[in-house]
């Protein structure tokens, strides 16, 4: 029984520190192969100057590169709706911050999965 509370309370405990993403503090991520190809940066009701870039690779094929421009928002998104269905795509995220007049790379991300579990 120790077990079973104790990893319960674990799951608990990371589900909502997930939870919390992007409503506590800033949240990147990039998802592949969820219907939607996406590198997104976001905190709910803080604005700032933020750009993504956002790189999408299909099995060795050359990739293509969406590029969001910046834009005083609380979420920027690159999003290519319904690429992913097909699977086996790669997607590179680069997060920008515009301050102080200068392109701040803020950071950046990998995925070749869904990673729903990340950012949210």
């Amino acid at each position: 029984m120790k077990y079973v509370l104790g990893f319960t309370a674990g799951a608990v405990l990371c589900l909502a520190s997930a939870s919390h993403a992007g409503l506590d503090w800033t949240t990147v991520h990039s998802r592949a192969n969820c219907g939607n190809n996406e590198s997104i940066t976001w905190w709910y009701l803080h604005p700032y100057n933020w750009k993504v870039v956002s790189f999408h690779q299909f099995k060795k094929q050359p990739a293509h590169m969406m590029d969001t421009g910046f834009s005083y928002t609380w979420r920027q998104h690159a999003i290519h709706w319904g690429e992913g269905v097909h699977g086996d795509f790669q997607v590179w995220g680069y997060h920008y911050l515009y301050e102080y007049s200068q392109k701040v790379p803020f950071d950046t991300t990998y995925a070749n999965d869904c990673s729903i579990y990340d950012g949210w």
